[in-house]
């Protein structure tokens, strides 16, 4: 059985309980709770919390938000970052994949040839390292990867 790797909008769909794309997200993480062997990455860790506490210092600085709203977002996203941590921390069937120098580097090469960002590029040279060819994503721009299959629920 193939191991699938989980990208960040996965949690992030989950986390955030988004109306289009948290139930299957919610669905992917579900069966990876009961036993789907699964694998994400520590840029995927890094690019989650980094996105929430960018949102976080956003919502401070909005003029046209009273107080109370943006006391309402920033706590949803301080949420958000300890409810991740959860996820990670007891998902048993989830590896948590490290990233290498070479994996930076060939990066780069994946960020040219693909047209990627340099998160998801880091993200395609761990899979190749650790021989992972399915992904699970709502980012369309993984379809340019030829040995890569996406999948959204």
């Amino acid at each position: 059985m193939s191991i699938h790797f989980v990208d960040s909008n996965v949690f992030y769909y989950h986390l955030l309980q988004d109306r289009t794309y948290g139930p299957r997200a919610t669905g992917i993480l579900n069966r990876i709770w009961e036993g789907e062997n699964a694998a994400t990455s520590v840029i995927v860790i890094s690019e989650l919390v980094s996105l929430f506490e960018f949102r976080i210092l956003q919502a401070r600085k909005r003029k046209d938000l009273s107080q109370t709203e943006k006391e309402y977002i920033v706590e949803r996203f301080k949420e958000a970052i300890h409810a991740l941590y959860r996820l990670i921390t007891t998902l048993t069937y989830l590896r948590k994949l490290d990233c290498t120098p070479r994996d930076a580097f060939d990066a780069f090469t994946y960020r040219s040839k693909y047209g990627l960002n340099f998160n998801d590029a880091l993200n395609v040279a761990i899979m190749k390292r650790n021989n992972i060819s399915e992904i699970y994503s709502f980012d369309k721009a993984f379809d340019k990867i030829p040995w890569l299959k996406r999948k959204t629920h």
